[in-house]
């Protein structure tokens, strides 16, 4: 028995450019600060990727004028999810480790107390529990793939919920079965759609976007319908820039980051100056379209930051609130995507 199961209420690519192919003048042209006279091969694999991140990296988090909330520990929720854990380890059979369930705890608190710090105490819980179990699925699905297939088959449709919540968590977890069961699919040059159709279902953004408007939320849902899609496309472009380090060490060619690199035929790094251009254009589209709604232009400020400066296309933030920066904060805090290592603090 599986994670997944006991939480049924929960509503390689051999033709990839690779890093040491890249052209400078490529990356210049998508903001990295790659000195023209830099050559790749003039490093060690290890120095050369941790180069390509850290420019891009820096060149996103410059853009979004990222500065740390300083977003403090819920010690009541890491006792919660501790608590609810441990009851895994009493019931199941387990196919992994402690250390990996503290470090899902970890991570899955970080998540909640930097993102979804507004919203009331059951819903703060019930998305540190769902992320732990998302977790699962994404880390450990590899090793249990048959549950990770069955949950969809154990689901049963409740009278009532959230639609894109239930949806989305169905497609995540579809599509973390094809990534751990097509790691040595080639990807055909000129599929160029793959990559944003595998990405679209296994980002599983929809569901987080979702979260945070609970239903405590005192405005109709037609007051932010209209840039679900753009909180989404943001959502899943942080999430490739700001894991894309952590991924690479493990050895992970069947990201998005690597799809899309073949299938366009680009380098690693003209694929990721393409992800900081896109989503630093995607955080301009939303300033505009709730350039009439201060309340929620400044909810969205204190979601993942690209803020009015970025706008305007200087790196002076207007009107920051103190406990802007959230889902950024979230990445830099968290041990898993080791950023702490390319010199990145919250």
């Amino acid at each position: 028995m599986s994670v997944i199961a006991a939480v049924p209420e929960l509503t390689n690519c051999s033709s990839a450019p690779t890093i040491l192919r890249n052209a400078p003048d490529a990356s210049l042209q998508h903001g990295l600060n790659v000195p023209e006279t830099y050559h790749f091969e003039d490093l060690s694999k290890d120095d050369a990727l941790k180069h390509v991140v850290q420019n891009c990296v820096n060149s996103f988090l410059s853009q979004c004028g990222y500065q740390s909330p300083q977003s403090a520990p819920d010690g009541g929720l890491r006792h919660w999810l501790s608590a609810q854990v441990s009851k895994w380890k009493a019931t199941l059979d387990l196919k992994f480790s402690p250390k990996f369930l503290d470090k899902s705890i970890n991570a899955s608190s970080i998540y909640v107390e930097t993102v979804y710090g507004h919203t009331p105490l059951e819903h703060r819980q019930y998305i540190a529990l769902y992320t732990a179990c998302m977790f699962y699925a994404e880390d450990v699905g590899e090793h249990d793939p048959n549950a990770v297939m069955e949950f969809t088959r154990r689901f049963y449709w409740p009278p009532f919920g959230a639609d894109s919540i239930i949806t989305g968590t169905l497609d995540a977890l579809s599509a973390n079965y094809i990534e751990c069961s097509t790691k040595d699919m080639h990807i055909r040059p000129s599929a160029t759609r793959y990559p944003t159709y595998l990405r679209l279902r296994a980002g599983i953004s929809a569901p987080y976007t979702h979260f945070l408007f609970p239903n405590t939320w005192k405005r109709a849902p037609e007051s932010y319908l209209q840039i679900l899609p753009e909180l989404d496309h943001w959502t899943m472009g942080a999430n490739d820039i700001l894991s894309f380090y952590k991924e690479e060490l493990a050895g992970e060619k069947n990201n998005y980051v690597h799809i899309r690199a073949c299938a366009e035929q680009k380098s690693i790094e003209h694929v990721l100056g393409d992800l900081v251009g896109e989503a630093s254009d995607t955080a301009r589209r939303i300033n505009l379209i709730l350039a009439e709604d201060p309340e929620l232009l400044s909810f969205w400020n204190k979601y993942m930051q690209a803020s009015l400066g970025c706008f305007l296309g200087q790196l002076v933030v207007l009107e920051r609130s103190p406990v802007s920066q959230y889902y950024l904060e979230f990445h830099l805090k968290t041990p898993r995507y080791r950023l702490a290592e390319l010199g990145f603090h919250a």
